[in-house]
């Protein structure tokens, strides 16, 4: 099948991820992939599909805007390549979905997380976000993807899309990058993704400060970049337990992970974080590490909390975090650790993904 992805991510975004890895096992798959978005023009040797480059130049807030007016451009004057399917991300897909609709292309909305900030930009976000869906429904020849049970639901509730239309695509992992390693010899919390204040990072050193105070020997290691970055890099100088550390490639995160062994999820419970399937959870857990975090039913696995996870309610956060790692004993993380790794490998791999992604594709072009 000749698949055209129209994205508003860079490749190069950690939040990529689940792009690269479904574009990359379709390919492998023998499915011919082409990713259109905004990064510069580069080799893709790493990769096993094609890449076209466009122009994303526009102010803040209204890049993807900008993109999709490229790409609908882009369509327009290549209406002779054939398509058999088109994967559409929801930020731009009302720029292109009406002109995939004249051409009669089949398409697949992906939605791997509505609005997440919480500036004003989001609430510009949240009306595309929901106009989105609704050609998802009014639509003969388009499906959507969701992360995770919850947000199929979210997106019901919020759009009326009929719930047969919606298919979930949970965040897999690499299980041969992503693996348990040689531990740090002090006990190691780690996070990785975008450092926004949205996302609770904020509360992660002082998690460690009164964890180190309680007796515990313990560091933290927070790795991303985002609008929290300068206010974390501020603590961290004065802190010789805290190491902030930018973005890195996949292979060095991998490495970093599989050295430490608590991997923290401190989103809060919010409509958004809610329903996600974080993807650093699925790498935490093929990295061999224990997770902490914030109780809601995104940070939960499918199969309930299992014995390598600690989730507690947001204002019990630090007290019942210093608790648990004060009672935590080097026997049961080695313990704990061998289970999240088999977990991960008997649930989390991404054939799963793939494969209800290709299901969803040969739907759409019946």
């Amino acid at each position: 099948m000749r698949v055209t992805w129209f994205t508003a991510r860079a490749l190069t975004d950690l939040c990529s991820t689940t792009q690269i890895e479904l574009a990359d096992g379709l390919a492998n798959r023998g499915h011919q992939i082409t990713v259109v978005n905004g990064d510069a023009k580069h080799s893709n040797v790493q990769h096993e599909f094609s890449h076209i480059p466009l122009d994303t130049s526009g102010p803040r807030g209204l890049q993807s805007k900008f993109l999709g007016r490229s790409m609908r451009k882009w369509l327009l004057k290549n209406q002779s390549n054939p398509m058999d399917c088109a994967i559409v991300d929801w930020k731009i897909a009302n720029s292109i979905v009406p002109q995939l609709e004249h051409q009669s292309i089949p398409w697949v909305l992906m939605d791997r997380s509505p609005p997440a900030d919480s500036n004003i930009f989001a609430k510009f976000q949240w009306p595309s976000w929901k106009s989105a869906w609704r050609l998802v429904r009014k639509s003969k020849v388009g499906k959507g993807c969701v992360v995770s049970e919850q947000h199929l639901l979210f997106v019901h509730k919020q759009t009326g899309c009929e719930i047969e239309k919606i298919s979930v695509l949970h965040a897999g992992v690499d299980l041969k990058k992503f693996k348990p390693r040689k531990k740090n010899s002090m006990l190691t919390l780690v996070y990785h993704g975008r450092v926004d204040k949205n996302r609770g990072v904020l509360s992660l050193p002082m998690l460690v400060q009164k964890a180190r105070a309680a007796g515990v020997e313990c560091k933290l290691v927070v790795i991303g970049e985002g609008d929290a970055f300068d206010g974390l890099e501020r603590i961290a100088k004065r802190n010789k337990m805290f190491e902030l550390l930018s973005t890195m490639p996949k292979d060095q995160l991998a490495e970093r992970l599989g050295e430490a062994h608590i991997g923290l999820l401190p989103m809060p419970e919010t409509k958004v974080w809610k329903i996600a399937s974080p993807l650093k959870r699925s790498e935490y857990l093929a990295s061999g590490l224990l997770v902490f975090g914030i109780d809601h039913a995104g940070h939960r696995m499918e199969t309930g909390i299992e014995q390598w996870m600690k989730l507690v309610k947001q204002d019990e956060f630090h007290a019942e975090g210093c608790k648990w790692l004060s009672n935590l004993e080097e026997n049961e993380i080695r313990f704990l650790s061998a289970l999240s790794r088999n977990y991960a490998e008997e649930h989390l791999s991404w054939e799963g993904s793939i494969q209800a992604l290709e299901d969803c594709m040969a739907f759409s072009i019946r």
